[in-house]
């Protein structure tokens, strides 16, 4: 929104600066801005696609990578920007301003081309040095991600941010160009590492069990149990033997710790067993031991063994073992029967053949039956899609007397209007005869009324003036005033008839008024 209201500023100020001129053709003036627009909306796109490479540059590291290079892109990037931004503002550029519109436009376009093309140039080298650097730090950066994945930042943040720092410093080895003082130094720093691993992986396997270890020797355990001790630390020791070989060996390093925590347990229980027995008064030892062979019987008994109790302890044990040993054997023989059962098909006997035949036989009914089903329902769809066709007819039918239903309903619709328009006319056509009638009637009465008044009146007005005549004829002695006064005399009567005559023909256009009667 913001490059569009931008680019419809900069066509305003075009539009202004040429309507401003008196000396070019409209036309001109036009092709001019469009031309000026047309440089602007170019050096627009071509600095919003640098915009995109910048950010995606900062996600692609290269401001780690080859931080001095990614910085002077993004100042080539901001010197386009500025420019872009001078002449969108200002409607012109300020390289030179002796030139005209077009041309600033045009050369404001190159400028800003010019600074896209070096900021792409330093984006490109960047990532060749980001791309020499992984290549050449392959075997760092896999050992910094596992040691990252392994906890050693968490466990170690002291070592581990030391070996960061020191692949930092290979990093801008290679960017300084430096690729072969990066080498040398990469052997050295993946030892390092790789004892760091170690140490995180012993304590991520081996750090409970030896803080056992360390309880033990604080509680002065071993003094009574020194053998199970020993074991203990035996396969304490195997274990991390096997994590510095191997640290990333995990199923291995598992059975290993697997195994110590094992003899860690085993300790736990013969050091509460020596610790019962050392409280344990001499008289109870009978009682000690009777306990002990109590539990040796219950396993003889679970294996369907006589009493041996008659025997000494040790060889009480022995016939618990054998007898343990030879169900085992019996066991291993019987599942070898079972797989060579399962393997060899050959040894199948004749009721198992007889059983194949048989089941033969049922599956080659089966299809029979499957074969008269399918026919079956061959038929069936058949008679059904008959069934369907006479349903389609049926329908269509139907379909056809209700269009000839609506039709006729239509047509009976249409008659019953027509019939009451018909009828509707008729009786306007009455109610109109009758008012012409009424108002012939109404008018030559009004006629015969308005001629009778009005010889009335003009009788009326003749007496009168004859009256008047005679007064004035009888009295022309008299003074002269006297004679205005009839003579005024005179003259109302006359307004005064003249007045009733133009109120006879008023009344005569009232009648003569025709009678308009508006169809119903």
């Amino acid at each position: 929104m913001k490059t569009l209201n931008i680019c419809l500023a900069c066509v305003g100020l075009s539009i202004l600066t040429a309507c401003q001129s008196t000396d070019k053709p409209v036309i001109t003036k036009n092709a001019e801005v469009n031309q000026q627009t047309k440089y602007f909306v170019e050096a627009k796109i071509s600095l919003d696609k640098l915009k995109d490479d910048i950010n995606q540059g900062r996600k692609d590291q290269l401001a780690y990578f080859a931080p001095g290079t990614f910085e002077q892109a993004v100042e080539e990037f901001d010197n386009a920007t500025e420019e872009y931004m001078d002449i969108g503002q200002n409607g012109t550029s300020s390289l030179n301003v002796f030139q005209t519109d077009t041309e600033q436009y045009k050369e404001a376009k190159q400028e800003i081309t010019n600074y896209i093309a070096l900021a792409n140039q330093k984006l490109k080298f960047s990532y060749s040095i980001k791309e020499t650097a992984e290549s050449t730090l392959a075997a760092t950066f896999s050992q910094q991600l596992l040691l990252k994945e392994i906890g050693a930042a968490k466990i170690y943040t002291k070592d581990y941010n030391k070996i960061n720092e020191r692949i930092d410093d290979l990093v801008e080895y290679i960017d300084e160009g430096k690729v072969s003082k990066a080498q040398e130094g990469q052997p050295e720093l993946l030892i390092d590492m790789h004892a760091l691993e170690v140490r995180t992986v012993r304590v991520n396997a081996l750090g409970q069990l030896d803080s056992d270890i360390a309880y033990i020797k604080k509680k002065s355990l071993a003094k009574y149990v020194p053998i199970s001790h020993q074991q203990l630390l035996t396969a304490r020791s195997n274990a991390n033997a096997i994590i510095i070989a191997t640290p990333r060996a995990k199923e291995e390093i598992k059975t290993a710790v697997e195994l110590a925590e094992f003899e860690l347990a085993h300790l736990y229980h013969i050091s509460k067993e020596v610790n019962a027995l050392k409280k344990t008064n001499s008289k109870s030892y009978e009682q000690y031991l009777l306990d002990k062979e109590n539990l040796l019987h219950t396993v003889s008994e679970s294996l369907e063994i006589a009493d041996v109790r008659n025997l000494a302890m040790t060889k009480q044990v022995e016939a618990i073992a054998l007898q343990a040993s030879t169900i085992k054997d019996k066991l291993t023989t019987a599942n070898a029967a079972v797989l060579a059962l399962r393997s060899d098909n050959s040894q199948s006997s004749a009721a198992t053949e007889s059983l194949r035949t048989e089941f033969k036989s049922q599956l080659v009914n089966l299809n029979e039956k499957y074969d008269a089903l399918v026919i079956e329902n061959s038929d069936l769809n058949k008679q059904l899609q008959s069934k369907d066709i006479e349903l389609i007819r049926l329908q269509a039918y139907k379909e056809a007397v209700s269009h000839v239903e609506s039709k006729h309903a239509a047509e009976k619709e249409r008659l019953l209007q027509a019939q009451a328009k018909k009828a509707a006319e008729q009786k306007a056509l009455a109610l109109k005869e009758q008012a012409k009638k009424e108002a012939l009637a109404l008018e030559t009465k009004a006629k015969k009324a308005a001629e009778q008044q009005a010889l009335a009146l003009q009788k009326q007005a003749e007496k009168e003036a004859e009256k008047q005549a005679l007064a004035v004829s009888v009295q022309t002695a008299e003074p002269v005033n006297m004679t205005e006064t009839k003579l005024d005399i005179v003259e109302e009567v006359a307004v005064e008839v003249t007045e009733a005559v133009f109120e006879v023909e008023a009344v005569k256009e009232v009648v003569e008024m025709p009678v308009t009667v508006k169809d119903n």
